[in-house]
């Protein structure tokens, strides 16, 4: 990973604004920015920990109007350089940052990259409860099956930080995972998903080097 460490640090530039999403390579990645004179905002409040201990002044998104590069992880990426971003949860979240970027940039392993996205990682719905039912049909009548992600550590379901349900969803594969996200997205109550079509850029570390893709 030094190496897609170095590559994706060689992009940033003083004065940029960055947003840095969750994840270890991620935090790997602030670690060797550290005293470059950039502007640092994120999603994920490990990532924001991370930027107080390091002494990193962080920038709340209502102050940022567009960010130069945006980094993040993915679970899954395909040869499209679509993405799903579903373990995390913070999903809707990481799409009002990246939408922001002009260039939207993953740091993965190679093994996450394959033809079609991985369909043992789900599509992740930030969902109101009152529209679980109805999220629950439409994806039956899709062919697909729920699981509504349940707390390990205490009783209830997960909740993210704006208090909504995260529901995933399975499929046999994802051929049509763009018109299944289309479908779900329109639903009333569903206020973000994890399947994303805005990467330009991806890093991914091979045993001694690094393949860069970009759109």
């Amino acid at each position: 990973m030094e190496k897609l460490i170095e590559q994706a640090k060689s992009l940033i530039k003083p004065q940029m604004s960055v947003s840095f999403g969750g994840g270890r390579t991620v935090g790997r990645l602030i670690k060797a920015v550290k005293g470059l004179d950039i502007k640092v905002s994120s999603p994920s409040e490990m990532t924001r920990q991370l930027c107080l201990e390091l002494n990193i002044p962080v920038v709340p998104l209502e102050q940022v109007k567009k960010f130069d590069l945006a980094f993040d992880g993915c679970d899954s990426i395909d040869s499209n350089l679509n993405v799903l971003k579903s373990n995390g949860g913070i999903h809707t979240l990481e799409k009002l940052y990246g939408n922001l970027a002009d260039r939207y940039i993953i740091l993965a392993p190679e093994s996450r990259q394959t033809e079609e996205l991985d369909a043992k990682i789900p599509l992740c719905l930030e969902v109101l409860d009152l529209a679980i039912p109805q999220v629950v049909n439409e994806v039956e009548k899709l062919n697909g099956q729920i699981k509504i992600r349940q707390s390990s550590d205490i009783a209830g379901m997960v909740r993210t930080v704006n208090g909504n349900s995260l529901v995933d969803c399975y499929f046999d594969n994802w051929q049509n995972i763009a018109e299944i996200n289309d479908k779900l997205t329109k639903m009333t109550g569903v206020l973000g998903t994890s399947y994303f079509e805005i990467v330009t850029d991806a890093f991914l570390a091979t045993d001694d080097d690094v393949i860069h893709l970009q759109k």
